[in-house]
């Protein structure tokens, strides 16, 4: 589901963006790092 995180190795990593209609098991995300590149840019 768009914006569900995304943990690997018990950290955070991104979150979902998209996913593919027709195959659930694929679809698009954003990295956390650029997430939190943007947040300082905004202040």
């Amino acid at each position: 589901m768009s914006g569900s995180p995304i943990i690997q190795n018990g950290k955070f990593v991104g979150a979902v963006t998209h996913v593919l209609v027709n195959n659930p098991t694929e679809g698009y995300a954003v990295f956390g790092d650029i997430m939190l590149k943007q947040m300082k840019n905004t202040n």
